[in-house]
């Protein structure tokens, strides 16, 4: 009787409200569970639940509301809200649906959820429509329409098929039996009201009521469903923690190792007390039986190094041993190849001469690792299992590569550390015997009696001797940083060198200074690199006042004594040629050849006289020029005739080529006299018997066609200069060697005599000259009185 009251107040209205409260109340506690969990674990796949849960809620809600607005039937909201009332079970239904499968949209799980509402908002917006429409034209209630039937069809399609695939999907979508129980309950109640609708019978009577009770108990299951899930979760993500945690505590402890190791690493560049802390600590971090590093040889390409082993309760230093690679082809596999790992109950055999090696009795798990470092191999990593059999985990792989790495760069740096020593040791060694080569150097250049100046490109005194001082009266703070231009400037120069000129200085000069009271020489040299780059400038000093004075004194006594001598030598001269003349009476010819011969040689005198007077003045660079006109024929003559019994004596022939009319030229005649008398006389001494003598005169015409020049020659054809003394024949003094250079006599000064004059002149003299073909000098001067300095003694 209570079931049956029960069932009938669920088909009207007010069994309506409740139904729909009841509906409320129990997804509010499914909802509660899903939002506390979803709180807890911010769980992305929570969210279509929330969803799902809360719009049906709220569905109902509404239909709550509504439901109380049929008790007047023809009222406007009664039949508006009826399609409502009968489409939210449908509503509901497709929401769960959706929530439950979510896993199985992924990413169109937006999409299908948009699709649903489409779906169900356009069929109650036609069923609302026609509805209407048929109310307007038959007086009949919603329980009576067509439309009821088909919702209820729809509903318990719906969950029929949603019950199946969750049912189907149950793996995949990771719920329990609950959900699909609810859902088949939920299609079974849809099936009891169709039954129970008035359009088609009703077959079953009460059925919609019964219908409804039966989707009472169906919605709770979603709240249990829910709760098992939650505990599910609650049990996993227990089991998680507990894995996290473990992984945790090993991954710590694997830290706390590799810190160790790298703390070993980065304190000590000692290699092998290094690597033995180090083998130590990758042991202790894959809890391995044994563990040990071999290095390749830097000196031998195929040999290894055991350079560190570790064993526990076994000894912890051992001393290195070589292990030929040969004997060993497992490691020259790793060291060419990656990382091998033998697991347990594999082949051992080919690590049977590596476990004799490493002391080993049994077998085990090997974990081999090359020590690589920017694709360097250095060595390889071995950990082995031999007592525990314990294989090695993906994980301890991986930090055993990661260490490799770190280990690698140890090694590569001890050998760098070591290499740095080494070179730190003999660059130390190289610069000791640098200082002290610096000290032998400095102590020589301060014990230099001559001063030395040094100066960088710029011209700036960058290096002083201790003579350098002295000679410049200056310390050596004051010179240094000073430029070598103006320090030349401050001293009185003897003209020959322009100190701006040292700065471009490409060639070795040497000039003299008047420091005070004294003389010094400078020689200065221009230091450069082999490509020609400039580094600066070398000057020496040379305090040369005494031997300036000496050779003054020379001077001085040369030309007093050349000018005492040349007095008697002009009296013996002149007496000797009155004597000749027949002044003094008649003289028999001995007595004529003895008076001869004492004017010939006074004649000599006189001729070596005025050379040493000349070269005192040259050395004075006092040569004084007295420019006249000058007929050029009438003074050679005079010095030919002069010649003429020499170039007799000598059995020479004389040739002249003078032209006839040459035009005064304006010169100094004694100096030009003298030139050509020093040459015409070596050009005597220098020719064998039955040779020529030619002396020529001849114009050298300009742009405008009118004689600029004139050139004096003197030609023999006697012995000739060798090409490679024709550079020195103008120095002083200087002698050529030659058959004829020990009767011949002289002091080897008259080629200078003539070039110094000639230069004084503004002119040029060269020789052209082959041996034993004899020689020809000559002498280019300007036909004019070329302009002069105002000071006399620089012309």
């Amino acid at each position: 009787m209570g079931f049956e009251f029960l069932i009938n107040l669920l088909s009207v209205l007010p069994g309506t409200v409740v139904y729909h409260l009841l509906v409320v109340l129990g997804l509010l506690a499914a909802a509660g569970i899903v939002w506390v969990e979803w709180w807890q674990t911010r769980n992305a796949e929570l969210r279509p639940f929330i969803l799902a849960l809360t719009g049906t809620m709220t569905l109902h809600f509404l239909a709550l509301l509504l439901a109380p607005a049929h008790v007047e039937t023809a009222s406007f909201w009664a039949r508006i809200s009826a399609p409502f009332l009968y489409s939210v079970e449908l509503a509901s239904l497709w929401l769960l649906l959706w929530a439950f499968g979510a896993s199985l949209w992924k990413e169109r799980v937006v999409s299908v959820l948009v699709g649903l509402v489409v779906v169900w908002g356009t069929l109650l917006a036609g069923a609302t429509l026609s509805w209407y429409a048929a109310t307007t034209k038959f007086p009949v209630t919603y329980e009576m329409f067509w439309h009821v039937p088909v919702w209820y069809g729809l509903f318990m399609t719906s969950g029929f098929i949603g019950g199946v695939l969750l049912l189907k999907r149950r793996r995949q979508i990771g719920g329990g039996l609950l959900a699909p129980v609810a859902f088949f309950i939920l299609g079974a109640g849809a099936l009891l009201g169709l039954l129970g609708s008035h359009w088609i019978g009703p077959i079953l009577s009460g059925g919609e009521g019964a219908g409804r009770l039966l989707m009472l108990l169906g919605y709770p299951l979603f709240a249990v469903a829910f709760y098992q899930a939650a505990l599910r979760d609650l049990q996993t993500y227990r089991l998680e923690l507990q894995e996290l945690s473990r992984r945790a505590l090993r991954q710590s402890e694997e830290f706390l190792f590799l810190l160790e190791a790298t703390r070993s690493i980065g304190e000590s560049l000692g290699l092998r007390g290094m690597l033995g802390e180090v083998v130590e600590h990758v042991a202790m971090a894959l809890h391995a039986d044994r563990v040990a590093i071999l290095l390749l040889s830097p000196d031998e390409e195929d040999v290894l190094t055991l350079a560190a082993q570790y064993e526990v309760l076994g000894e912890r230093y051992l001393p290195p041993r070589e292990v030929p690679l040969d004997d060993y082809p497992v490691l020259r596999f790793v060291l060419r190849e990656r990382q091998l790992v033998f697991r347990e109950h594999e082949n051992f055999k080919p690590l049977r001469s590596l476990f004799a090696l490493l002391g080993v009795e049994g077998e085990g798990p090997v974990l081999l690792q090359p020590l690589t470092r920017q694709k360097r191999t250095m060595g390889v990593l071995v950990a082995c299992n031999d007592h525990s059999g314990k294989a090695f985990t993906t994980e301890q792989e991986q930090l055993v590569a990661t260490m490799a790495v770190q280990i690698a760069g140890a090694v590569e740096n001890s050998r760098l550390y070591r290499e740095v020593q080494a070179q730190a040791r003999e660059l130390s060694h190289h610069l000791k015997l640098r200082e002290e080569e610096l000290q032998r150097q400095n102590a020589i250049l301060e014990s230099m009696a001559e001063g030395l100046l040094v100066s960088d490109y710029e011209g700036r005194v960058v290096l002083v001797n201790k003579a350098a001082e002295e000679i410049l009266e200056a310390d050596r703070e004051s010179l240094l940083g000073w430029g070598v231009t103006e320090l030349l400037h401050s001293f009185s120069l003897d003209g020959m060198l322009d100190p701006d000129s040292l700065l471009s200085l490409s060639s070795p000069l040497q000039s003299l200074l008047d420091v005070g009271e004294r003389k010094v020489q400078l020689h200065a040299s221009p230091v450069l690199m082999v490509d020609g780059t400039r580094l600066g400038i070398v000057s020496v000093l040379e305090d040369v006042t005494r031997e300036y004075l000496a050779e003054e004194a020379k001077r001085e006594f040369i030309t007093s004594i050349s000018h005492e001598l040349r007095t008697p030598l002009t009296a013996i001269k002149g007496y000797s040629e009155l004597l000749l003349g027949g002044m003094g009476g008649a003289i028999s010819p001995s007595i004529h050849s003895f008076i001869a011969v004492i004017r010939e040689n006074a004649i000599r005198m006189v001729f070596i006289v005025n050379n040493l007077i000349s070269v005192a003045e040259i050395e004075r660079q006092r040569v004084g020029l007295k420019y006249q006109k000058v007929e050029l024929s009438d003074l050679v003559n005079e010095v030919l005739e002069r010649y003429k019994e020499r170039i007799t004596e000598r059995q020479l022939r004389l040739r002249k080529e003078l032209p006839r009319d040459f035009p005064a030229v304006e010169i100094d005649p004694n100096r030009v006299r003298q030139i050509l008398e020093n040459l015409l006389s070596n050009a005597i001494k220098f020719t064998y018997p039955g040779g020529q003598v030619t002396v020529g005169v001849q114009k050298v015409t300009g742009m405008l066609n009118e004689p600029a020049f004139f050139s004096l020659w003197v030609a023999d054809t006697g012995v000739g200069i060798p090409f490679e003394e024709q550079g020195r024949i103008w120095e002083r003094f200087y002698r050529a060697v030659n058959p004829l250079s020990v009767e011949s006599g002289g002091l080897g000064i008259g080629l200078s005599i003539a070039k110094a004059l000639t230069e004084a002149h503004r002119g040029r003299i060269w020789v052209d000259s082959m041996p034993d073909k004899g020689s020809t000098f000559t002498v280019l001067l300007p036909v004019r009185q070329p302009e002069m300095p105002d000071d006399p003694e620089e012309t």
